[in-house]
């Protein structure tokens, strides 16, 4: 008997949203799309596909409004407001079952459960077996010989299965009489009334002997005491009950079975799909399963000794671990159109003619991720020169949004012969270094894309008017990062041996304060413990319930910080245990035998342009407590000093430039502080006459604009009603049309072509501007408006990185960049060279690239980070 899948669409959606957004994990996609509903909602419905069911349907809910809400008007009107969050991914879940090839359907006026029970009579009618899908009780009165009910307990790796034997023995009930069950005791999830008084045992105890509510109607005069009166005087609601709770078996459907075949999913339309929304898991789930086997074999020679190489060639070395200043390389592949290799990494430090070839910088050599390849490899005691083709710069320039693999990179140019990286090595626990024939055939596999991608790649560059941004820019960028990770950050292990003393014994006097304020002992660290404490215990408001008990989050304690001294003790504690945790003891762990620290620059990650630093992230260590800037202590100066000049207000700088605002312009000639000549403007006073609120207050707009902030955001940061803040929103742009004027133009010209550019045309495609949600459209306009400003600084800081780079070389100066912190660059400059290298750093930095506005930046020396500012 052929199987006929039923999915309740809006209960699995519902149930894939609130399984991770209860414990605070919203996916988002890089264009900042929550993502969790639809991603959990796939990864059901592959385990239901699992059952090689001949058809499947999915039916979803049409609207709020049905012949139920006739019948009675609170019908789910206690029902919580659907998150913002889950409401853009109705859409979304819909696109994907249309790429999956999978019908389905709503109509007005009814439910899902009411197009499941008219399908699956028309299923058993055509003598198929019905699998119903769902996580509501109200199925089971679908229940037949041929109609079997699944209820989603734990996704759909556990499951409840319901037949009539099963209902039998749980309720002692036919399939049927759940209608009368649900009538008799009410439904609280979807505000069905019930008779008063009537719960779960006297429903079953009145069925069994009645058989249904109708019956019990004409029965109801035998029941003696308080019972009897309740069903007396509500027994039309029982009634009314059944009817809401009964789902309907004759919708007038007009779907045929026959569409709902399956007969498999749309490989390029899922694979489009699970691309844009970042389910990398998913995509390579299907591009493994969906792969045809190639039919010209890659011919390659694992050797012992390299031949003579005569060619340009690519050159690919086997990174094991992500960390490549601590991994090790298991050997390198080479190719070019006549020759393929692969050698060992022991056979290669011993084929002297090999390492010439490396090291020599006449021979051109393309790859992947040249930093990490330079890196590794001198880690590793070998010096590669002459590597100046990056496949994996050059697509990121293409399309900021492609995920860091190869796989994902020659997909994105039509080349499938890739595998992806766990096929070969595994992942987490099951990682291992694959057979010498299978690691030679990948790397070879990779050298071979990269080689064969090259030209196309460039040409691609060249049409899109970027490969000027790729060769002056980004590839000279990842030379001097290069540089900079392998010199290093120096520590003095004694200041943060010295900061883990002093917050461990203020962690423990904190926690004694807590218990004393309790009047218990409890994990402080254990969300459910805590909020226990506080919600049930001390009585505090705000109390907001999840499954796993009340949520403690940050949001949540800033409500209360008042209310209770518990509260700021709490907060205290969070941020001492994070620091001590995350950068005290966790940046011991990270010291390299020659006592420095050496992190990671990610050139090819954010959407902007802008570099991320891990392994680990120097870029976040903490600034706003006195206790996060004394972390800052342990970096010191290698050799006499620490340098640091920082942009000052770039990006208000840049906007300036791109809006052509006047006033703005005008105003930073004059080196005047731009918040102050803001507020005054703002608030028609004179300059002097502005007061610190009032300059706080327009610091927050100027900062806020860029990044699309509106009246809420501006009423919550400034502490102003809603009117107030939109007031001071419009007194801005009053003042200030251009800069109103040109995010419109972003926004316009962002819906036109897709996406918006930089100052040196570095693009970011914004696919959801055009968005049929409204809040997904709206996030995207808030992406147009503020990535050319945030991705133009980022260029102007990697055009400096650049200058000041020339300038030491050309002088020969002995001193080291070493650190690059958003606005900020950081020098280990020598005594002796202090005075030029402030004059060079200074001048190259406010003459990196020529705007309506000048660059400023502010320099300062010392022996320490912390001492810099």
């Amino acid at each position: 008997m052929e199987e006929l899948i039923l999915i309740d669409g809006n209960s699995l959606l519902f149930k894939a949203y609130y399984a991770t957004a209860s414990m605070g994990n919203l996916m988002v996609n890089k264009d900042g799309i929550p993502t969790n509903a639809v991603f959990g909602f796939a990864n059901m419905l592959q385990k239901i596909l699992e059952r090689n069911s001949a058809y499947i349907v999915v039916a979803f809910d049409y609207g709020k409004k049905t012949f139920r809400n006739d019948l009675l008007e609170e019908y789910k009107a206690t029902r919580k407001e659907t998150p913002d969050e889950l409401k853009c991914q109705f859409a979304m879940v819909r696109e994907f079952l249309n790429a999956y090839q999978i019908p389905y359907y709503e109509l007005e006026g009814y439910e899902g459960d009411d197009l499941i029970g008219t399908l699956s009579r028309l299923g058993e009618e055509d003598g198929l077996s019905v699998s119903i899908f769902t996580g509501d009780k109200d199925a089971f009165q679908l229940v037949s010989s041929q109609t079997t009910v699944y209820r989603t307990v734990k996704g759909v790796t556990q499951l409840d299965v319901y037949t009539p034997e099963t209902i039998q023995e749980k309720y002692g009930l036919q399939p049927d009489q759940i209608r009368d069950f649900l009538g008799l005791m009410g439904d609280s999830a979807d505000n069905i009334p019930g008779i008063k008084g009537v719960g779960e045992k006297t429903a079953l105890k009145l069925l069994h002997q009645y058989g249904t509510v109708e019956n019990l109607k004409e029965h109801m005069d035998e029941i003696k005491g308080k019972m009897g009166e309740k069903i007396r005087e509500n027994i039309d609601l029982g009634i009314q009950s059944k009817k809401i709770a009964t789902i309907l078996r004759d919708v007038p459907v007009t779907l045929d079975l026959n569409q709902a075949r399956y007969e498999g999913y749309d490989f390029e339309k899922l694979k489009a799909f699970y691309t844009r929304y970042d389910m990398n898991s998913l995509l390579k789930k299907i591009s493994v399963e969906s792969r045809v086997p190639q039919t010209t074999q890659l011919k390659y020679e694992i050797v012992e000794k390299m031949p003579p190489i005569e060619n340009d060639s690519s050159v690919l070395g086997a990174i094991y671990d992500q960390n490549y200043h601590k991994s090790i390389v298991l050997g390198y592949a080479l190719y070019n159109d006549h020759q393929a290799y692969f050698i060992t990494f022991e056979n290669a430090l011993k084929d002297q003619a090999f390492l010439d070839y490396l090291r020599d910088e006449n021979y051109h050599k393309y790859s992947y991720n040249i930093k990490a390849q330079i890196l590794s490899a001198k880690w590793n005691g070998i010096e590669i020169k002459g590597m100046d083709f990056d496949l994996q710069l050059a697509s990121y320039i293409l399309n900021p949004s492609l995920k860091d693999e190869m796989k994902y990179i020659a997909d994105y140019y039509g080349y499938t012969s890739l595998q992806y990286e766990e096929e070969v090595f595994g992942k987490n626990t099951k990682k291992h270094i694959p057979e010498l024939d299978l690691l030679a055939k990948h790397t070879v596999s990779k050298a071979k894309a990269i080689y064969d991608l090259r030209s196309q790649a460039i040409e691609k560059l060249k049409q899109e008017d970027q490969y000027d941004l790729y060769q002056n820019l980004e590839l000279p960028v990842t030379y001097i990062l290069a540089d900079m990770e392998y010199v290093g950050a120096k520590i003095d292990v004694d200041v943060l041996k010295k900061l883990e003393v002093t917050f461990d014994s203020q962690i423990k006097s904190i926690e004694e304060d807590i218990y004393t304020l309790a009047g218990e002992t409890f994990n402080i660290a254990s969300p459910k413990q805590l909020g226990d404490i506080l919600f049930n215990k001390l009585g505090l408001p705000n109390g907001k319930k999840t499954k796993s008990g009340y949520s403690t989050s940050q949001d949540i304690l800033e409500k209360i910080e008042d209310l209770h001294p518990i509260v700021p003790l709490i907060q205290q504690y969070r941020m001492l245990t994070k620091l001590s945790s995350t950068y005290v003891k966790g940046l011991q762990e990270q010291i390299f035998p020659d006592g420095k620290i050496h992190t990671i620059f990610n050139q090819a990650l954010t959407q902007t342009g802008r570099l991320s630093s891990i392994d680990p992230n120097l870029q976040n260590i903490p600034v706003r407590q006195e206790e996060g800037k004394l972390i800052r202590k342990a970096f010191v100066a290698s050799h006499d000093y620490l340098v640091s000049f920082d942009y000052s207000q770039i990006e208000l700088r840049i906007l300036a430039h791109l809006a052509k605002v006047k006033s703005l312009i005008d105003a930073f000639h004059q080196d005047k502080d731009i918040h102050t000549h803001t507020a005054a403007l703002v608030f028609k006073v004179k300059d002097e006459e502005v007061t610190p609120q009032m300059r706080r207050q327009a610091k927050a707009v100027n900062f806020g604009i860029i990044y699309g902030m509106g009246e809420f955001r501006l009423s919550k940061q400034i502490g102003v009603s809603l009117s107030e803040a939109r007031e001071f929103i419009r007194r801005y742009f009053e003042e200030y049309p251009e800069i109103k004027q040109y995010m419109n133009h972003v926004v316009e010209e962002c819906q036109k072509q897709g996406y918006v550019s930089t100052v040196l045309n570095r693009k970011r495609y914004i696919p959801t501007i055009n968005d049929k949600n409204y809040m997904v459209r709206e996030q995207a306009k808030r992406f147009a408006m503020n990535s050319p400003i945030q991705g133009s600084g980022a260029d102007i800081l990697k055009l400096a990185m650049i200058r000041v780079d020339q300038l030491m070389k050309e002088k020969k100066l002995k001193s080291q960049m070493i650190l690059q912190v958003h606005d900020e660059l950081i020098f280990d400059v020598y005594e002796d060279e202090l005075d030029e290298m402030m004059t060079i750093i200074k001048s190259s930095m406010e003459n990196a690239f020529q705007m309506a506005v000048p660059l400023k930046v502010e320099g300062t020396y010392a022996s320490n980070w912390y001492d810099l500012k």
